[in-house]
């Protein structure tokens, strides 16, 4: 439950890059090991948890704002492949920097989350924890849903040329959704690597950037409720199909062409189409 919770905390970030910025970014697992490593840096100088994880997000924001600057004018497939040689470089740079990241990427005995002077050990006490950052998220989620901001995000989104000449900040809207969906990636490494107690450079690669794709477009793009669905469909399968592992990829290709051609609402939209039928049935047995 607990790695549910976390990867739906990094595919909600990843949600506000893609979803409603309109950029593919690579890069959000390269903010997710910034933002352990930065923790675990934190910790290990004597910073409290909540200094810990508000520097990390912090850290993570900024480096967000400097990627976005160097890929100002990079376009659609071109700033994807930006963020991805970001994160390629970063993996190696964690693994050769080891006054910061340990030695190999590998840094153990991390503090435990404090909350209120309570020192979360278990799992079961770090599930609330988790769960009510989630809560928190998807609430500032549902406030920007229902905002007027919406409304110019999606005309960035579907038409940036024509929102230029209308007047709408596109370029900031941009950045904005990637400095704050990239913290909220930062927020994912610090909150993982506190509850593990270790953090290692292997754990944040291209199949875990590939992973947060699958885990936003399986759960569909309309909602950010969508990316519970994902997340929990992504932890879920390896433990039902314990053993076949060599044949994940496979797997997680086939789903994905199946949804965007059979479902391209996603899960979620399966759900909200459940919903409705219930509906429509409700409403005529009511008539009769």
């Amino acid at each position: 439950m607990n790695l549910w919770l976390v990867y739906s905390i990094a595919a909600l970030g990843f949600y506000w890059i893609f979803a409603l910025g309109g950029r593919f970014a690579f890069s959000q697992t390269f903010m997710m090991a910034l933002g352990g490593y930065t923790t675990a840096f934190f910790d290990r100088n004597g910073v409290g948890f909540l200094g810990c994880v508000l520097g990390a997000m912090v850290v993570t924001a900024v480096a967000a704002f400097a990627v976005g600057v160097v890929l100002w004018r990079a376009e659609h497939f071109y700033f994807a492949l930006g963020t991805l040689a970001v994160t390629e470089i970063g993996v190696v740079l964690f693994g050769k920097t080891s006054s910061f990241t340990g030695t190999n990427g590998n840094i153990t005995g991390i503090g435990y989350p404090v909350v209120f002077g309570q020192e979360l050990r278990t799992d079961g006490q770090v599930f609330w924890l988790l769960a009510s950052v989630l809560a928190l998220l998807l609430l500032l989620a549902v406030w920007v849903k229902r905002s007027p901001l919406t409304r110019d995000l999606t005309a960035v989104r579907d038409m940036p040329t024509v929102s230029k000449t209308l007047g709408v900040p596109v370029d900031a809207l941009r950045m904005t959704t990637f400095v704050a969906g990239s913290a909220v990636g930062g927020l994912a490494g610090a909150l993982i690597t506190h509850w593990q107690g270790f953090i290692g450079v292997d754990s944040f690669g291209l199949n875990l950037g590939i992973g947060l794709f699958l885990m936003v477009i399986l759960g569909g793009l309309a909602s950010h409720w969508g990316v519970l669905i994902g997340a929990a469909f992504y932890v879920a399968v390896p433990e039902l199909l314990a053993g076949l592992e060599q044949y994940m990829s496979i797997l997680y290709g086939v789903l994905l062409l199946v949804v965007i051609l059979v479902f391209p609402s996603g899960l979620i939209g399966i759900v909200d189409s459940l919903k409705s039928h219930r509906v429509r049935i409700i409403s005529r047995s009511v008539e009769s």
